[in-house]
């Protein structure tokens, strides 16, 4: 009796290895994304139904999403929903669902990245790093709060847009109002050391 316990241990072990690995074992190249391109699964010329035939079709989900401030209504299809790989596809073509117009990345642990580093969760002063000069983002907690102006540094494309958030404590309130609202700030501002931004949403566009 002790071993047949002991070997359906084993056997429930060796199903939950192979399950996470045949989830999370694609190479990291499926996730990493060439400005306006893509890759060579994930393009302009990509069908739902051939990314179905890849990850299965309980992987996916259409849902309808609201923009522009709940006045535009998008059809598009989530992937890996609540997981590291998920994203989400608005469709050129609504009618086929293939063509895909952009996709939408964020979520904690996100794999995704674009192949110039940025990705979910990189902080502020790496991307000044990777601009290689300073830059301007809208101030936060609106709809268009965080979006990035990288001011003709090595980051800035029409390829993607970048949403950064922010985590904040023990602000002053003359000090968060510097960086929040519909304004523009520079990510010169001092008040921006003593907190956390970091990138909190890609939106990838294909050419």
């Amino acid at each position: 009796m002790q071993n047949e316990r002991t070997f359906m241990k084993s056997l429930v072990s060796l199903l939950v290895f192979l399950l996470f690995n045949s989830i999370y074992s694609q190479p990291k190249n499926d996730f990493v994304l060439s400005p306006c391109s893509g890759n060579s699964i994930l393009n302009s010329k990509t069908f739902e139904s051939d990314l179905i035939k890849i990850v299965g079709k309980k992987n996916v989900e259409r849902v309808e999403r609201w923009y522009a401030e709940g006045t535009e209504r998008i059809i598009g299809s989530v992937f890996f929903k609540d997981t590291p790989q998920s994203f989400f596809i608005k469709w050129k073509d609504t009618v086929n669902f293939k063509n895909p117009e952009w996709i939408e990345i964020h979520g904690d642990k996100s794999v995704w990245e674009i192949d110039n580093g940025i990705k979910i969760g990189t902080e502020l002063k790496e991307l000044v790093r990777l601009n290689g000069k300073h830059f301007t983002f809208s101030g936060f907690d609106w709809d268009y709060g965080g979006y990035t102006i990288f001011e003709k540094g090595s980051l800035e494309s029409d390829c993607y847009s970048i949403q950064l958030y922010y985590d904040y404590k023990d602000l002053f309130e003359n000090e968060w109002n510097q960086i929040v609202g519909d304004k523009i700030v520079s990510t010169k501002n001092p008040v921006l050391n003593k907190i956390k931004v970091y990138v909190d949403l890609i939106t990838f566009y294909f050419k």
